[in-house]
């Protein structure tokens, strides 16, 4: 598998600005002349990669357009963070492989070690070995106090515990899920490491707790976990969602007051923020 971070010339943490201007430098080197004759070779190029990143591959022909097209596959995979993702597992996966024994046997073997028993989580995950990981990771807390970031290097932890809470919300155990969602959040604030993949983390948080928690958990614990992942600080437009939210439940519960509070705190970071009208005129309605 080629390492597209080589191809272009780029650390694995490199952020968008930095991929996408390693990319322009080499396709100015292997572009054919004759594609982008008379036109602004910036644009030219720009148009191209976003072009093939839609069709998805490139047409082969001379070594010259070989290069490019290589150059191109890789600039489609890395400037997209869910295709990113995955073609870093796809490496860290391969990195597992090259031993030359049955690596997994010997993790197991090994029950008793916490470090075995994080890494062997890992390459289950990193091997679509849900269920396995899930059960792992369940039995290992019999050690006390086992975090995956004590055992392996932090990134590649957090990328795990990330694949395990996904695993979490399929099975619809969401309380298990928006733990797992909050710790990495704290950590990515304490030293980032998604980068560029945060915004989908920060995505699949908002949508558990604004969409798929409600009406699915207890409704005290419902507000308690909004009111912390107001605390959170993600962003202004996620808090005050989180408030609008909290605001719109005590309305249901006829907690006026409660509800008032959420709405003016909602209304004092986004002023606009859609749907604060309507939970306004419910309050007017009801006298406050």
């Amino acid at each position: 598998m080629d390492n597209y971070y080589e191809v272009l010339g780029v650390a694995p943490d490199s952020n968008q600005s930095t991929i996408k201007s390693a990319f322009r430098k080499k396709a100015k080197k292997y572009h054919p002349d004759m594609e982008c004759q008379g036109r602004d070779q910036d644009a030219c190029i720009d148009s191209e990669a976003q072009s093939w990143k839609k069709q998805g591959s490139v047409p082969v022909a001379s070594m010259r357009e070989s290069a490019m097209r290589l150059i191109l596959e890789a600039y489609r995979i890395l400037s997209d963070a869910e295709k990113r993702r995955a073609y870093d597992r796809s490496l860290r996966r391969q990195r597992l492989e090259q031993g030359g024994f049955d690596y997994r046997i010997f993790l197991k073997s090994r029950s008793f070690d916490p470090e075995s028993q994080a890494k062997l989580i890992i390459f289950d995950l990193l091997h679509n070995l849900d269920e396995e990981a899930i059960a792992i990771y369940e039995k290992s807390k019999s050690f006390g106090d086992f975090r995956l970031e004590r055992w392996i290097e932090r990134g590649e932890a957090m990328d795990a515990e990330y694949c395990l809470a996904e695993e979490y919300e399929k099975r619809g155990r969401l309380l298990k899920a928006y733990g797992i969602y909050k710790r990495l959040i704290v950590m990515e604030q304490e030293k980032a490491w998604f980068r560029y993949y945060f915004d989908v983390v920060a995505l699949k948080f908002r949508t558990l707790l604004l969409q798929k928690m409600p009406g699915r958990i207890d409704e005290d614990d419902y507000l308690d976990r909004l009111e912390e992942a107001i605390g959170l600080d993600i962003g202004l437009r996620d808090s005050a969602q989180f408030l609008r939210k909290k605001a719109e439940v005590h309305l249901r519960r006829k907690e006026w007051d409660y509800a008032k509070d959420a709405l003016d705190r909602a209304a004092s970071l986004v002023p606009k923020l859609p749907g604060l009208a309507a939970v306004k005129k419910r309050l007017v309605e009801a006298g406050y």
